[in-house]
């Protein structure tokens, strides 16, 4: 199996495509989605891990133990692909606007692309290295990273763009607003 970092990139660019395709007006909306449900999982992400290990601790004649960090990371996991997938679905948060012509439409439909391509597999990236791999099929493993994937870690959306920077509140509250504020007065 390839290095994570090359599987993050291969994922990162299949986005960029999508970007390049779909425009750079309906992938902010996507960015905006994105963005809100990075700040909730900042946020509240210890509420969850907490009814989460509640009701494991209901369930542990049914589930083993070792299972738990499995059973949280794919939670996780499903939370950022179903928000994915419906703000990708269909045209509910296109921004307004008209597009641009040539190749400033592609770059800007590219570099948007990316930047979700950024959001959502570097959030699962997170989440997986946050429960130490769990999903083995995958064939990952936090012994198996090589120097660059450990010096990407830091830079992964929520480590990087979730530090409080002013009043306490993470970049990502303030980016939300932004494009919010953005989407309204178009």
């Amino acid at each position: 199996m390839a290095p994570l970092e090359v599987f993050f990139g291969v994922l990162v660019f299949i986005f960029t495509l999508i970007g390049l395709v779909r425009g750079f007006l309906k992938e902010l909306g996507v960015t905006m989605v994105m963005m809100f449900m990075l700040f909730f999982l900042n946020q509240f992400e210890p509420f969850l891990d907490t009814g989460i290990n509640r009701v494991l601790a209901l369930g542990t004649r049914y589930v083993a133990t070792q299972s738990h960090n499995l059973l949280k990371c794919w939670f996780f996991i499903g939370v950022i692909i179903a928000t994915a997938f419906i703000s990708y679905e269909g045209e509910t948060l296109a921004f307004g606007g008209q597009l641009a012509q040539g190749p400033q439409k592609m770059i800007l439909g590219a570099l948007t692309g990316t930047l979700n391509g950024y959001l959502i597999v570097g959030t699962i990236w997170f989440y997986m290295d946050k429960f130490g791999y769990p999903i083995t099929w995958l064939g990952f493993s936090a012994d198996k990273l090589s120097s660059l994937a450990k010096g990407i870690l830091p830079f992964l959306p929520i480590p990087f763009l979730g530090q409080p920077i002013l009043l306490g509140q993470s970049l990502l509250l303030y980016l939300s607003i932004l494009l919010l504020l953005a989407r309204v007065i178009r």
